[in-house]
């Protein structure tokens, strides 16, 4: 996906680039559908990982989900409503944990909303952009985004400890 996108992925090509037989890949999928639906619940499940082992550093989930396999799936989306729905579950689990994570820091629920879709603004751009934004760019607009965060951290002080919910 990363080299050619969906197009690129017909059973043939597929086969060719994998060293398989078309019997090889029938016997793990019935069809191209259903590759690809696999392929999505496969990438979906990666990302969901990736985001709960975030470290509890709010503006971490940016820098790393702008690999050229979620650039595919983001353009994917815009032909497709399984890829689209698959890219709205994640980024709506981007903006949650990013949102919780500035929370948990102290920022209030307003502004941890904003920066959250202000990195999900960024990481969009990155991957939509492509050979448009070069790396040191992309690197500058991650970095910006980590000031921008770090800052509301600092400007809430110390998180508070969650209020406990009598029994």
């Amino acid at each position: 996906m990363a080299e050619g996108g969906i197009p690129a992925q017909t059973i043939a090509h597929l086969c060719e680039r994998l060293s398989i037989t078309k019997g090889s890949f029938y016997h793990h999928f019935t069809s191209l559908a259903d590759f690809r639906q696999q392929l999505l619940a496969y990438w979906e499940a990666g990302q969901e990982a990736a985001l709960e082992a975030t470290s509890g550093d709010a503006a971490e989930w940016v820098a790393p989900a702008t690999s050229p396999i979620d650039a595919a799936v983001r353009a994917w989306g815009q032909s497709d409503e399984t890829a689209a729905a698959a890219q709205g579950r994640v980024d709506a689990l981007r903006l949650k944990v990013a949102s919780k994570e500035l929370r948990a820091a102290g920022v209030a629920a307003d502004r941890a909303r904003s920066l959250a879709n202000l990195g999900l603004a960024i990481l969009i751009g990155a991957q939509t952009a492509g050979a448009g934004w070069d790396r040191k760019t992309r690197r500058g607009l991650v970095e910006e985004y980590q000031r921008a965060v770090a800052t509301a951290v600092a400007e809430a002080g110390p998180a508070k400890p969650a209020a406990r919910r009598k029994a």
